[in-house]
């Protein structure tokens, strides 16, 4: 991980000119290059069984802010340690070890509150107002040690809950009184949105007891103003409250994205049936869809209806699958079984609807590759072809792509200057190797 913050670092000093004041379209174009770095590198984590529920928290408080300067959107890293950070232009992003720490939804949807604060005050374009020397290099340290600072806490010192890092003086000026604005922001729009405010003051606290955590930054555990944070935002915090929604979460992230033996040792700590639900999907997830098949039988759950489609697709049983799998259309891999079946039926213009919800998930990327040539559309199979290698960080087939899919005169503006930024990042990203 730290090599990868390296690797960012030194890749901003060659794509970001020195900044003394961000503007919207500042905040854009450094957004995208930053967002775009983090693809090549595989950390955004595209599963949308999980993604889809963070963002209907995020919207659902969205809908509550007068007059919101941005649209949110959230990012899930590929990142055990518990962090969190907005960027300029609305886009907030979550570590998965923020996520896995999270006792119900309000405590998840405080962070994500907090950093809607930020976002909404502009405090980061704040911030380079004020300091009017500040470097690019500075800027680097704040957007890639505020997302890695555990791994490397001694770059852009940074904390949970702060899109603020960089040098001392912009630190000392301003990080309590903007902890302060964001959490009496985000503790407002939980109560507008029908919330528990008390959970930011929950989650604080509880971060106080991972004091011995190597997953916590060091410059989190000392920094002097989490107990007045938690003064300040409630007096008695309340008990948790997961529900259904909260476990559905939970079990999605665990059997999708952690190893089995991690799975294997959280469902100790579920209730029923979202423990079965974790380890029936971790099943079918690794090819063990007979097992998986039994353990999600039986729970009335759309998100286990529609992996136990999955199992039946996995099995061979392709009829008995298919109304299940289109009952559950939230996730890339029952996408593709459906667009499977619809190709294999001469289908093909409804394959490739069903996936493009998906064409950032590589497998589908590579699948919407193989429908468009069926199609003989052969700029848009260039195109997917070329999301899916650089997803892989298989770059010289990527390139491959992109420069056949800008030789297509019908590929237009849109994608044309899609791929041209890939291209863009992909020589950036050689040039630092």
């Amino acid at each position: 991980m730290q090599r990868i913050l390296l690797f960012l670092m030194a890749i901003f000093v060659l794509i970001v000119p020195p900044v003394h004041a961000l503007g919207y379209e500042k905040e854009r174009e450094v957004s995208q290059e930053f967002i775009s770095l983090l693809e090549a590198r595989g950390l955004i984590i595209h599963n949308a069984d999980v993604i889809w529920m963070l963002q209907s928290v995020t919207d659902l408080m969205a809908d509550h802010i007068k007059e919101p300067v941005y649209s949110f959107k959230i990012y899930l890293i590929n990142d055990k340690s518990i962090n969190a950070m907005a960027i300029p232009d609305g886009n907030i992003f979550l570590n998965l070890g923020t996520v896995l720490v999270g006792k119900d939804m309000d405590e998840i949807a405080s962070v994500i509150g907090h950093e809607m604060g930020h976002c909404q005050m502009r405090h980061f374009s704040e911030a380079m107002e004020v300091q009017k020397r500040i470097t690019t290099a500075s800027l680097v340290g704040v957007l890639a040690g505020i997302l890695l600072s555990s791994s490397s806490p001694e770059v852009g010192s940074a904390l949970i809950f702060s899109s603020l890092g960089g040098g001392e003086n912009l630190k000392l000026q301003y990080s309590r009184k903007q902890e302060l604005e964001a959490d009496e922001f985000g503790r407002n729009l939980m109560g507008a949105s029908g919330m528990d405010p008390a959970a930011m003051s929950r989650f604080l606290v509880r971060l106080r007891t991972y004091a011995d955590s190597p997953n916590i930054p060091q410059y989190l555990l000392t920094h002097p103003y989490t107990q007045d944070r938690i003064a300040a935002v409630e007096k008695e915090p309340t008990p948790p409250h997961p529900e259904t929604r909260f476990w559905t979460l939970y079990a999605s992230i665990l059997g999708e994205l952690l190893p089995e033996e991690e799975v294997q040792a959280r469902i100790q700590s579920m209730p029923e049936p979202f423990g079965k639900l974790a380890w029936g999907i971790s099943k079918v997830r690794t090819g063990k869809n007979k097992e998986g098949l039994v353990l999600l039988e039986g729970i009335d759950l759309p998100l286990a209806k529609g992996w136990k489609g999955l199992a039946l697709y996995g099995i061979g049983e392709k009829d008995k699958a298919y109304p299940y799998l289109l009952g559950y259309q939230r996730n890339a891999a029952i996408g593709i079984a459906v667009a499977e079946i619809l190709s294999g039926k001469g289908q093909i213009d409804e394959a490739i609807t069903t996936l493009l919800p998906y064409r950032d998930n590589p497998r589908a990327a590579y699948t919407l590759g193989t429908l468009y040539e069926k199609k003989g559309n052969t700029g848009l199979s260039h195109v997917s072809f070329a999301r899916y290698f650089f997803s892989m960080q298989n770059y010289k087939a990527s390139l491959f792509h992109i420069n056949k899919a800008l030789e297509e005169k019908s590929l237009g503006a849109d994608l044309s200057e899609a791929m041209k930024q890939m291209k863009e990042t992909i020589q950036k990203v050689q040039r630092s190797n």
